[in-house]
């Protein structure tokens, strides 16, 4: 196809995906005269995937090319979906004193609940992050077994999408990143807006004296 029908497929700019190429995003196509190429299905996945990172995800232009260069490398999808996963958010600054005494317990936890715990993940860093928030802030003391119950819940609904999209695992790379990123970037405000609305729930019924008894921290 031309870059004319790539750009309908996929639904991003002529002027885009050239820059996407200048950039090395996108792999260049077969030449079939000296200003122009034609372009497969594997551009197709790969443009939607960027398209993907940098619209819903707000990813920078060198984090995008760490992915892509990733893909491109050949490096397991497992390795390629952990630098995915770490570049969906800010990193936090070093670990003080006392969140490194949180992750010392964090990462106990974690190993606990079967979890992964790289040292350079962003998920485990702002794990430690909070939690060390949680307990100088609110609940001094807490143990880190205090944070089971939101590990499970999440495991519930990540079950829940895994069996949702059957085979997921065994389709192109490009498109398991790209249902990844989709995934985690648009789901999560759902998870977060029915906390909320729930905590909402609990004070009304607490104020019109329907509220459960209380239960602290575990």
């Amino acid at each position: 196809m031309k870059i004319s029908e790539l750009s309908d497929q996929t639904g991003v700019s002529i002027a885009t995906l050239k820059f996407y190429l200048r950039e090395g995003l996108l792999r260049p196509g077969t030449l079939t005269a000296p200003n122009q190429a034609d372009y497969g299905e594997s551009h197709v996945r790969r443009a939607r995937l960027v398209r993907a990172l940098r619209e819903v995800a707000h990813l920078s232009i060198a984090q995008i090319a760490a992915i892509t260069g990733a893909l491109d490398r050949g490096e397991e999808l497992y390795d390629v979906m952990g630098v995915t996963v770490d570049s969906l958010g800010e990193r936090p600054a070093a670990f003080t004193p006392a969140q490194e005494a949180a992750a010392a317990e964090v990462d106990r936890l974690l190993a606990t609940l079967g979890l992964p715990a790289r040292e350079e993940s962003l998920a485990r860093q702002q794990l430690v992050v909070s939690f060390e928030a949680v307990r100088e802030m609110l609940f001094p003391g807490l143990p880190v077994e205090a944070l089971v119950p939101y590990a499970r819940a999440a495991e519930d609904v990540v079950r829940a999408e895994v069996a949702a999209t059957p085979g997921i695992f065994s389709v192109d790379p490009e498109q398991v990143l790209e249902r990844a990123v989709l995934g985690l970037t648009l789901f999560e405000p759902i998870l977060l807006a029915f906390r909320r609305l729930t905590h909402e729930k609990l004070v009304v019924d607490h104020l019109e004296g329907t509220a459960p008894p209380e239960a602290g921290p575990d």
